[in-house]
């Protein structure tokens, strides 16, 4: 995005791109043909995409900042932005049956949004996951439709690890992707032992006939050590110079503008200002709005704006647009069972990075110089995705679960191991220990959430209620994932590189689960554990979801807000269901569709 010393391709005072106007007439204030809402993973796709064509005009609105920092470059340092002016910080109150706690869910708040904040990971998911979306009634969204968009976007590198068929992948597309080294020796010692204990290996994760199994990882990580963001990938320097683009950041969308058109809503612009004290601006979009604000703030937008539940609308004393009761509700996220970790010999692990404040510096410095070392990996370069009734590896005596998976070659579990001790997000290991963590994550949950909107203010964020794990099979299924993982780390040759301590009773040690007997552990003693442990897995989905009841969903399969015309959602919001994987690479592919889907109604 060129130098940090040349002047800035973005905007940031709304005089620039709106108009002060209070007249209601649209034909009065700036215009432009499509408005793009949120300039995050999605966002910046649909700018690039859109303004490929030089005789449509495109404002695209980041309510964040334009330039990310060193921490969203290195791959290994992402959670360095957590809780900072970069993250939307939002908090999920699970104050349901089993969850009695409030978790924190990191948002991105800068162009390329989460793909600037995340875990880099790449992964199309099942493709079970998108014919189970038709299935439903979201006619072309099968796999087979969506597979030629993934291809578009990706750039995979030929430099691989496994023995991946680029023949099935993008190679010339602009998200530049590829499998990093493991950062320690014991993340590929467990994906060994993952396999002797009757995981099947899949040498390719990303393959269109992927199975459920053990394998490597592709991530967003390009041939210098350096995360790709979609703000990276799409929004280059030849594409920020496009005058047909205007990128505006630090600037709030406080409201959607609408007229009556046939006796029904139609977007015809945004109100827009810097802050909340700040002066209004109105800005319209002759063609469409388009939110890609993301899975809390485009049903937010929605709902301040005057399309939601009519009900509550009126209760928020928001005047009714158009009543369309699924905004914000049907919210789907992966839950993981908490930070189970186990003690680990020296020397295999990452943990040396924190024996000492020059350890850490001098691998962050060697990134700087060259893109290389522990700062150029992903944390996480292997997984296994599994299914909690495959009897090869997995106790079904746990309690019982639904069969939610997308079908049978689909999973509802995914173990993801780091090899490092992590008691949390902003908690370090004790000096001179050693650990990996692993937590078991549900991908297929029966559990849903809700948003809950307080007033008619954009400012005024929204009280998420996942609701996580308020299904008893929901619960049980992460619990054999959990028994799945005490089951791995007393297997071979991983078991070798451990340490235990069976006489370890302080249950506020990190190491105090993972040393416990397995065969003492109970099925309870492991719900507890999840119960007082479990969190978001950063995930969700939904919450302004497509399909073809307006009672039960917010979108058209052509992502169009129901009984409203020249508004669309292009973001994770849009799933009709949660996949069975990485939410990143699926939302990508959907932005690229969607352009092509604008572009095509263009020419109506």
């Amino acid at each position: 995005m060129g130098s940090w010393f040349s002047k800035s391709p973005y905007v940031s005072n709304p005089s620039d791109f709106a108009t002060t106007s209070t007249s209601a007439d649209p034909g009065k204030w700036k215009q432009y043909d499509y408005i793009v809402v949120g300039g995050g993973t999605a966002g910046c796709v649909l700018a690039s995409r859109l303004s490929e064509d030089r005789d449509v005009t495109v404002l695209l609105i980041e309510a964040g900042t334009g330039r990310g920092n060193v921490f969203t470059k290195a791959p290994l340092a992402f959670t360095k932005n957590f809780k900072t002016s970069v993250d939307w910080e939002y908090y999920n109150a699970c104050v349901y049956r089993i969850m009695h706690k409030e978790t924190y869910l990191a948002r991105g708040k800068m162009l390329g949004g989460t793909s600037a904040l995340n875990a880099l990971i790449y992964d199309r998911c099942s493709p079970e996951d998108y014919d189970s979306w038709a299935k439903a009634g979201c006619n072309g969204w099968t796999f087979k439709e969506l597979e030629p968009y993934f291809r578009k976007a990706e750039g995979y590198s030929p430099k691989q690890i496994t023995n991946i068929d680029l023949s099935s992948k993008g190679t010339t597309g602009p998200w530049k992707i590829r499998q990093t080294p493991s950062p320690a020796p014991i993340s590929d010692v467990i994906m060994e032992t993952c396999k002797e204990i009757g995981i099947p290996y899949v040498e390719d994760l990303n393959s269109p006939d992927r199975e459920v199994g053990v394998g490597h990882l592709a991530g967003i990580v390009d041939e210098h050590g350096n995360r790709v963001s979609t703000a990276s990938a799409y929004l280059t320097p030849e594409v920020l110079s496009r005058s047909n683009l205007t990128v505006a950041v630090n600037t709030y969308v406080e409201k959607i503008l609408f007229s009556e058109e046939k006796g029904s809503p139609r977007a015809v612009g945004v109100q827009v200002a810097s802050s909340a004290s700040g002066p209004k601006y109105r800005v319209a979009a002759t063609r469409e709005v388009i939110l890609a604000a993301g899975v809390v703030s485009s049903p937010h937008l929605l709902f301040v704006s005057g399309v939601g539940a009519k009900e509550e609308l009126s209760a928020a004393s928001v005047p009714v647009v158009k009543d369309v009761p699924a905004v914000g509700k049907h919210l789907a996220d992966h839950i993981s069972s908490g930070p189970l970790i186990f003690r680990a010999k020296p020397g295999v692990t990452l943990d040396k990075l924190n024996s000492s404040l020059l350890a850490g510096a001098s691998a962050f410095l060697k990134w700087l110089w060259n893109g290389t070392g522990p700062f150029a990996s992903m944390g996480v370069t292997s997984v296994a995705f599994i299914r909690s009734d495959d009897i090869r590896f997995i106790d079904t005596s746990l309690g019982p679960v639904k069969d939610l998976t997308s079908g049978p070659k689909s999973p509802d579990l995914e173990l993801m191991w780091t090899p490092a001790i992590i008691p949390s997000f902003f908690d370090n290991a004790r000096p001179g220990e050693h650990g990996f963590t692993i937590p078991s994550i549900l991908l297929k949950p029966e559990s849903k959430g809700i948003i809950h909107f307080k007033s008619g203010s954009i400012y005024d964020k929204p009280t998420l209620a996942g609701n996580y794990l308020d299904s008893e099979s929901d619960l049980n299924v992460v619990a054999r994932g959990v028994r799945c993982t005490f089951k791995l780390a007393h297997s071979e040759p991983l078991k070798s590189l451990l340490e235990f301590n069976p006489n370890n009773s302080d249950k506020s040690d990190y190491f105090w689960f993972g040393d416990q007997d397995p065969s003492k552990v109970t099925d309870d003693d492991i719900r507890e554990f999840i119960k007082r442990n479990g969190h978001t897995a950063f995930h969700p989905v939904g919450t302004c979801r497509m399909g073809t009841d307006p009672q039960d969903s917010v979108l058209d399969p052509n992502l169009r807000v129901h009984g409203v015309t020249g508004l669309r959602v292009v973001d994770t919001s849009v799933f009709p269901t949660q996949v069975s994987g990485h939410p990143q690479g699926p939302v990508v592919a959907i932005a690229e569709k969607a352009a092509d889907m604008i572009k095509a109604d263009r020419q109506i």
